[in-house]
């Protein structure tokens, strides 16, 4: 399984396709190994060699899926039980339900991501007609003189309970992937791709809501713009992708330096947004020095050389008989008292 990651939004997309098919393989598996003795043991020694070739098809399909070829495995899969199909009924009978697999069949295709539209429509008519065909031709003549009316009943029941059990396993991973999927757009929508942090968005809803909740309990609340000094320089001495991963990196010492309960975004440019819940103007000047200075003493390397890098940051303590919006532009205030002092300090607004 050394192919398959669940890292990103292909590597999971690749998992998921990978569980689809390696759960219906066991049952595939499974259930082909079992007809080769139960056939043999019936009086059909031909739908018993079927089978062996059957089960061999599974089994490569497995392999192969498990090399990370996925498309391949659903294509061998889906050939494997059309074909069965179309030998096994004419010669056991309608009743016996094994025309039942070409309905799990039909979502399983889905899967294969090579399958534009027409072609999921091709192979979905294909098992369709062939159903139909079955129908006509098989559906009306007798079981096979060899099965009793009980075991030909219970065939039918076992395929019911195989086919739907197929059904089950492929529609729980459809389910899996349109909650995975809703998730990424709903994180794609609240969050900034470059450091995975909440965006200004929802940063912005966020805050109303925790003001609204600091009014309502009476409590402290903090908050805090913290802006990197001459960012501009090193963007144009060294580049954009060097200025990207010196935000990735000060994202990340930020938020190893919070409280589970504190909230940090990126406002947008070299510019964050952290927000400090039950936090006096104290408590938010101890933690925003300890920030500074944190930052002030670690050197990046940036094109083979050590540079330093020194934050500015501006503290609000936010008042409850206010709207939150004010604390924000009163620390953007502060931000930019501090800028005009000199840069790589903290400061209050007051």
């Amino acid at each position: 399984m050394n192919k398959i990651t669940k890292n990103g939004s292909d590597g999971r997309q690749n998992y998921r396709i990978f569980m689809v098919i390696n759960s219906v393989g066991y049952v595939g598996i499974a259930v082909h190994l079992v007809l080769i003795p139960l056939f043999y043991w019936l009086g059909f020694p031909s739908l018993s060699c079927l089978n062996i070739f059957s089960s061999m098809l599974w089994i490569s399909a497995w392999i192969v899926n498990q090399q990370g070829r996925h498309n391949p495995a659903i294509v061998l899969m889906t050939m494997e039980v059309m074909l069965h199909t179309l030998l096994v009924v004419p010669t056991v009978g309608w009743q016996a339900g094994f025309q039942y697999y070409l309905f799990a069949a039909v979502p399983f295709t889905l899967f294969n991501n090579k399958f534009d539209g027409k072609a999921i429509i091709f192979v979905s008519i294909a098992l369709g007609l062939e159903f139909i065909l079955l129908s006509v031709f098989t559906g009306d003549q007798p079981p096979n003189p060899t099965l009793s009316d009980g075991l030909v009943r219970l065939l039918d029941h076992a395929n019911i309970i195989i086919s739907f059990t197929a059904q089950c396993i492929i529609s729980y991973y459809f389910r899996l992937a349109s909650i995975s999927l809703e998730q990424e757009l709903e994180n794609q929508a609240h969050t900034d791709p470059l450091t995975g942090l909440y965006n200004r968005r929802r940063m912005t809803d966020f805050l109303v809501e925790q003001g609204k909740l600091s009014a309502l309990e009476q409590t402290t609340l903090s908050v805090a713009f913290v802006d990197i000094d001459h960012f501009k320089k090193i963007n144009d001495n060294f580049g954009h992708e060097c200025g990207d991963e010196i935000l990735r990196s000060i994202a990340d010492f930020i938020k190893r330096q919070l409280r589970k309960e504190d909230t940090l975004a990126r406002w947008g440019g070299e510019e964050f947004l952290l927000l400090l819940p039950h936090t006096d103007i104290d408590g938010a000047r101890v933690l925003a020095e300890k920030i500074r200075k944190t930052i002030a003493e670690h050197y990046f390397q940036i094109g083979g050389c050590e540079y330093a890098v020194t934050l500015t940051i501006g503290l609000c303590e936010h008042q409850t008989e206010n709207p939150i919006e004010e604390s924000i532009k009163f620390a953007d205030i502060a931000l930019y008292r501090g800028k005009q002092a000199g840069r790589n300090r903290v400061m209050c607004y007051s």
